[in-house]
């Protein structure tokens, strides 16, 4: 029972993290704009993965999606690809976690499959966390240095709200995977065996 209500917390905490994967993918505020050295007619500037966003004086927000692929910086196409990925193995984790739960009829036939599926979408949730958390590592890294540098022009960027979604939500899809490997660990199965006759009991029954 205390292994049922482990899964479902498990299993809530993927979900949790996936969700928290698509919105972060999905956010314009992976870095904005930490300050203009000089005159500058854009007073806030939040680049995603899928667009800038630039607000002016007027209080008015302008989102440039980015259109070609080959023309954006090498961090943008890394990103992409790996969140996106991240995205589709938490996804297949969840749809492979279903049926391994204990809460459920499927796969009631045979215990050790059903825990062996459940084992199988956490470790994809694992490895999917661990992919979008050491990419926002790898991103994180790129904006600070890109920070401390003197060749970067005026505008510099900080790291924006996407980047502490994600990484949150990368940590609760490595969390939830463990604890749905952990729970789902096959119970080992003992074998009785008949008891012998004792020595006395065997005497005993050659003198009658």
């Amino acid at each position: 029972m205390a292994n049922t209500a482990v899964q479902i917390l498990a299993y809530v905490l993927c979900y949790t993290g996936l969700c928290g994967l698509i919105a972060s993918t999905c956010m314009t505020e992976w870095k904005i704009v930490a300050r203009a050295n000089g005159d500058t007619a854009v007073q806030e500037e939040r680049v995603g993965l899928w667009m800038r966003c630039s607000k002016g004086a007027g209080a008015e927000i302008t989102c440039t999606p980015f259109t070609s692929i080959l023309h954006q910086p090498r961090e943008i196409n890394i990103s992409r690809a790996l969140m996106i990925s991240s995205i589709v193995l938490c996804g297949l984790a969840l749809l492979l976690t279903i049926p391994g739960l204990k809460c459920t009829r499927c796969l009631d036939g045979s215990k050790q499959m059903k825990s062996k599926v459940a084992i199988v979408g956490g470790a994809l949730s694992i490895l999917g966390g661990a992919c979008a958390f050491g990419l926002i590592c790898w991103y994180a890294n790129e904006v600070a240095q890109k920070f401390a540098s003197h060749n970067t022009g005026l505008i510099k960027y900080e790291f924006g709200r996407a980047m502490f979604v994600g990484g949150a939500a990368a940590l609760l899809s490595i969390i939830g995977g463990a604890l749905l490997c952990a729970s789902s660990k096959p119970q080992k199965q003992f074998r009785s065996h008949p008891e012998k006759p004792s020595v006395s009991q065997n005497q005993a029954s050659e003198y009658v």
